[in-house]
């Protein structure tokens, strides 16, 4: 497939010769072989009525399935019959039941032609050429090049498939993404070779006070030792704007702050960059508490990315109050205070810097290593240059002469009359938009050591390999069962390994969802950016504990723990936890936690933002967890409209649906697990009753205690009672949250099972399935050892043949 473009130098143009893909296009042959007698004959006793030209449930004609079971989609469908019926839930229970000797022999039968299938599909490479995503391109120039750029979002986002986004039959190419590409390039050399400041480093303390805007000042109390700030506000002038950096480069933050009024550490927020200029881009540096009493210093170091840049401070998760100026001495509320801010730099920086020394290398001078000069380089220093990059770009060792056409761009550029940057410039973007740097290549059958390597890295760090992993590869001795499980703990210890908990749970559970919906402030006026960010590290840290400790993956159904900071613990009504500090914290049955089915993360990202359904969380719940995802709804089939009001519960509603007989099959697989969650709201708290849109005599009311002058009222009121229980397709019942997670847990191979197929579609960039059966059992036999131990069971995937192999 060749891929024009439309390019703006006659030196770009060239790049043309370079966006060759050698997309694999040879149609695998197969003959239709229809099913046997005795599968047929069954089909047709117990399934047909159901599922044939008399009637269509779940939109499934049985009579008119494709038995080619070379393709993907025949193959899952047959498996979905076979599982199905292997479980016992087909045929149902209110229809004939066959023998159980007729139900085995059918499923042995089918199971014989699934697994034949499935050897040929291995045989040939299960997974397809796949591209780097957007998070992958980004983290692979970050350490290519030894530079932090952000050039991800430069980029069109990426498809997901099977709920992943670095699926390989997803990741198109197109000419429009080939023209980013050379823009990500371009400023990724431009930032690599970005000269550094020659200022000397100041310190200078400053009084927030003397920052803000007089607009914003009666909103806020002096001090002489500082001022206070009542309101939690993320877009709040409370930036430092007595300070502007007066270069990029690395500075020194002290903040002394401290709690007012309160007997507890009050979280603050502090963020970097320009907020004085509208849509100017700033970096959310993190959550810190200021402490009751003495003044407390907070100090970090951060690069400011340029000139102007600032530090901003800002309190979160304050109480929601009215106040005037004249009000605050008496006020008995809590308040941050801010004693003053000191600002140190910017520091000095050496050059040539280490991105500079990786585009231009190092001149010598002798034998001392001096800056590469580039008013002075030829073509034949570009020519080593390109050979040294190109190893490192394509991950792999290069052949004699691969170079030559990156080199040749070069050579153009020089002979066009442009400098030797601008020309070398022209063959680095050529290789930064290179199939062989885009694309990880991957031959038929065992993986070499390189192509493991690559595999490896991508799947713990999502980005290129390392130097001991490239040193192992040119070795040959990543392969060996010992070195490669050494390589995995290694990887896991290190913190590169913050890519696969945020990158992997952010898919597998939804979590980069979070800022899908804004909740509805009427209705849940307590939810703040603190409290997102927060339920976010929960799940992230929780992933974290069970992966260091190596905990069942059973504890993701339910747990004796949570991870847990004062703001979520006070969401979740656990006392005795304060602090932006996380920490691990035991669970009692009254606090209606345990796994990550009752984390507010999860629960948030389940809901809409103004009332929850049984419907998306049950679904949800079925494919993340359960791994047996629902069909997809018929056509023409109307979305149940929320109640805001409560007159009817979500239950009421969805009888209707639930009595339709398209519908039924698949609700009695749905609505379960979405009841059982049905006690948390939105944002993840526990409810007894719906809250609803009222009339202000029926609010809630709020305004009490020592506050209650103070706060602003509560606009919703309580609506009708939360009924949380229901039976699952085969019979089984529950009341609650509780008793539903203990029927999950009574297969745990189960949900083992599910997370083992999401860890291979998110490890190999194709989904577990199509005759992967087999394997996927033989890496749980593995992990079952271990109680299917979260580490052991990353260890398992990594040493199967489905991470090995094609």
């Amino acid at each position: 497939m060749i891929l024009t473009l439309k390019l703006k130098t006659t030196a770009a143009r060239s790049l043309l010769t370079l966006f060759v893909l050698l997309m694999p296009c040879a149609a695998r042959s197969s003959a239709v072989v229809p099913l046997d007698s005795g599968t047929a004959a069954f089909l047709k006793a117990h399934c047909i009525r159901c599922h044939g030209p008399e009637k269509v449930k779940g939109d499934l004609r049985l009579d008119q399935l494709d038995t080619d079971f070379s393709k993907p989609s025949a193959f899952e469908r047959w498996r979905d019959v076979m599982t199905r019926v292997q479980s016992g839930e087909m045929p149902p229970k209110k229809e004939p039941r066959p023998e159980p000797a007729q139900a085995q022999a059918f499923v042995r039968q089918l199971s014989a032609r699934l697994e034949a299938a499935g050897a040929k599909h291995r045989a040939e490479g299960r997974v397809v050429l796949r591209r780097l995503n957007r998070v992958e391109y980004e983290n692979t120039v970050r350490d290519l090049f030894a530079v932090n750029v952000s050039v991800k979002e430069m980029l069109p986002e990426d498809a997901i498939a099977q709920g992943f986004d670095n699926v390989g039959a997803a990741l198109n190419i197109s000419p429009v993404l080939m023209e980013r590409y050379l823009e990500a390039a371009d400023a990724v050399i431009t930032a690599a070779l970005a000269p550094v400041h020659k200022l000397e480093s100041k310190t200078e303390r400053f009084d927030l006070y003397d920052s803000l805007p007089k607009w914003f000042v009666a909103g806020v109390w002096k001090q002489d030792d500082g001022v206070i700030l009542f309101r939690s506000s993320g877009d709040s002038p409370s930036d430092l704007r007595q300070f502007k950096a007066p270069a990029a480069g690395r500075y020194r933050f002290r903040i002394a702050a401290s709690a007012h009024n309160s007997v507890t550490p009050l979280p603050m927020a502090v963020l970097l960059g320009n907020f004085v200029v509208s849509g100017n881009y700033s970096r959310h540096l993190g959550y810190f508490d200021a402490l009751p009493g003495r003044p407390t210093v907070i100090e970090f170091e951060e690069r400011l990315g340029a000139k102007n840049d600032t530090v901003k401070v800002t309190p979160v998760a304050l109480p929601f109050v009215y106040l005037k100026h004249e009000t605050m001495p008496a006020y008995p509320g809590p308040g941050l205070k801010i004693h003053w801010m000191e600002v140190e730099g910017p520091f000095p920086e050496a050059w040539p810097t280490e991105s500079f020394r990786r585009v231009f290398g190092d001149a010598r001078d002798g034998e001392t290593p001096a800056p590469f000069d580039p008013k002075k380089g030829t073509l034949a220093d570009a020519e080593k240059l390109v050979r040294a990059l190109l190893p490192r770009a394509f991950r792999r060792p290069v052949v004699e002469g691969e170079e030559k056409p990156f080199v040749a761009l070069v050579a153009k550029s020089l002979e066009m009359g442009q400098p030797f940057e601008a020309a070398l410039r022209t063959g680095y973007k050529a290789v930064l938009a290179s199939p062989k740097f885009l694309f990880l290549r991957e031959p038929t059958g065992p993986l070499d050591d390189h192509a493991l390597a690559s595999r490896l890295s991508y799947f713990l760090w999502s980005t290129m390999p390392d130097e001991a992993l490239t040193a192992l590869a040119v070795k040959g001795e990543l392969r060996k069962p010992g070195v490669l499980q050494a390589q995995v703990e290694r990887m896991l210890k290190h913190p590169r390994a913050k890519a696969f908990t945020e990158n992997f749970t952010g898919q597998w559970l939804s979590l980069r969802d979070i800022s899908f919906t804004t909740p509805d402030k009427t209705l849940y006026p307590e939810f703040e950016e603190l409290l997102q960010w927060s339920a976010v590290r929960e799940t992230h840290l929780f992933f974290e504990e069970l992966l260091k400790q190596n905990l069942s993956v059973k504890n993701f159904v339910d747990s004796d723990f949570a991870m847990l900071n004062g703001r979520l613990a006070k969401h979740y009504g656990i006392p005795d936890v304060h602090g932006v500090a996380f920490r691990k914290v035991a669970l009692s049955p009254e606090h209606h936690r345990g796994g990550v089915l009752t984390h507010a993360s999860v629960l948030k990202v389940t809901a809409n933002g103004t009332t929850t359904s049984p419907v998306l969380r049950g679904v949800w719940v079925l494919d993340r967890i359960m791994g047996r995802p629902a069909p997809p709804p018929p056509p023409n089939v109307p979305a149940i409209e929320p109640d805001i009001r409560g007159a009817q519960t979500i239950r009421e509603q969805l009888a209707k649906h639930r009595a339709t007989e398209n519908c039924a099959g698949c609700h009695a697989r749905i609505d379960p697990p979405g009841f059982a969650l049905e006690n948390y709201d939105v944002i993840g708290g526990w409810r007894d009753r719906y809250r609803v849109v009222a009339e202000r005599k029926n609010w809630v009311n709020n305004r009490v205690g020592p506050l209650a002058n103070y706060l602003a009222a509560h606009q919703y009121g309580e609506g009708l009672p939360v009924d949380a229980g229901d039976a699952l397709p085969d019979g089984r019942k529950f009341a609650d949250v509780g008793e539903f997670k203990r029927l999950l847990l009574a297969d745990p191979e189960q949900i083992a099972r599910c997370l083992t197929e999401k860890l291979v579609t998110y490890a190999t960039g194709q989904p577990a399935g199509f005759g992967d059966d087999a394997a996927v059992k033989r890496i749980l036999a593995e992990a079952k050892k271990s109680d299917y131990g979260l580490r052991s069971l990353v260890h398992a995937v990594v040493a199967s043949e489905l991470f090995q192999s094609k």
